[in-house]
């Protein structure tokens, strides 16, 4: 993976170019072309800060730490990975949309001079096992045909110690993250697809689309055994603002408040983190390797 590249590197503006043109490609028809160019520079402003911020809430990389970026698309967290010092490596398979005349590992390819992407799948991960510190999938559960594969390959190739990091969207939403348009929760594909073709939209990428919640990635990491703990980060940042009653808006004050009243505050909590699973955008999570794990979340 160290073999010097073929083509000189990217230069900023050449990336943002090419970046485009692939997202251009790849979601017409199913993204507008000013949602498409507001993600682009969303993508290249990315430095990686607040998934690294989130993970380094609950566990310390290693020293030397290897990490592997599951979908790594462009390579943005890969980059940003290698520029702090961290053995970074993705995969990704550039199986999105619509397809492209160039593919995102191949923008990828030309942002490092070190080789560390591989074309591949998660379910099927080309590395030996107990390879890496520290797992992401940012945005890709929702994109994998076999989740549960992805996990035990996932924990395969996770070294003793390790963690992962899960995002995706929450389907029990109103929303659709990746047409940007408004979606019925869980709605049946064949539906999904008579709707889209209604709103003008190419329904290639729902037929890609696994909807993912917050209660089906907690059923994929139930059981994975007591060496193991499993993080609902939406839920310890929601129970931190409580302990620092540091909510903005009124509403949350006041649920704040109802949650510290001795006998009724328990039931408050569970009913409002039962919503908030139902009701938030997306799901962020993390699983920690640790022999003398305690009970999960």
């Amino acid at each position: 993976m160290n073999a010097m590249p073929l083509q000189k590197l990217l230069s900023e503006s050449e990336l943002r170019t090419m970046v485009l043109q692939h997202r251009k490609q790849n979601w017409h028809g199913i993204q507008t072309l000013q949602w498409q160019e507001r993600i682009v520079e969303d993508i290249l402003r990315d430095a990686g800060e607040t998934v690294l911020q989130a993970i380094g809430e609950f566990w310390t990389a290693p020293m030397g730490c290897s990490v592997l970026d599951i979908g790594s698309g462009i390579g943005s967290f890969v980059v940003a990975c290698r520029k702090r010092g961290l053995r970074a490596f993705g995969i990704e398979p550039d199986r999105i949309g619509q397809g492209s005349r160039i593919s995102s590992i191949q923008i990828a390819r030309r942002r490092l001079e070190d080789q560390v992407f591989v074309i591949g799948v998660g379910e099927r991960l080309p590395f030996a096992d107990r390879s890496f510190d520290l797992i992401t999938m940012n945005q890709v559960m929702e994109h994998v045909s076999e989740q549960g594969a992805v996990v035990r390959e996932s924990l395969r190739v996770l070294k003793h110690g390790g963690a992962i990091y899960v995002a995706t969207p929450n389907y029990l939403r109103f929303y659709e993250p990746h047409y940007k348009i408004r979606w019925f929760p869980l709605l049946p594909k064949f539906l999904g697809r008579w709707y889209l073709r209604l709103r003008g939209r190419d329904p290639v990428l729902l037929d890609q689309l696994t909807y993912t919640t917050n209660g089906r990635l907690r059923g994929l990491f139930r059981g994975l055994g007591e060496e193991y703990v499993v993080i609902d980060l939406h839920r310890e940042a929601f129970l931190k603002k409580c302990a620092q009653r540091s909510f903005a808006s009124r509403r949350a004050r006041l649920i704040g408040r109802l949650i510290r009243v001795p006998g009724l505050g328990p039931l408050v909590l569970r009913a409002v983190l039962h919503f908030w699973r139902i009701t938030e955008g997306g799901c962020e999570m993390m699983i920690v390797h640790h022999p003398e794990a305690a009970a999960p979340c």
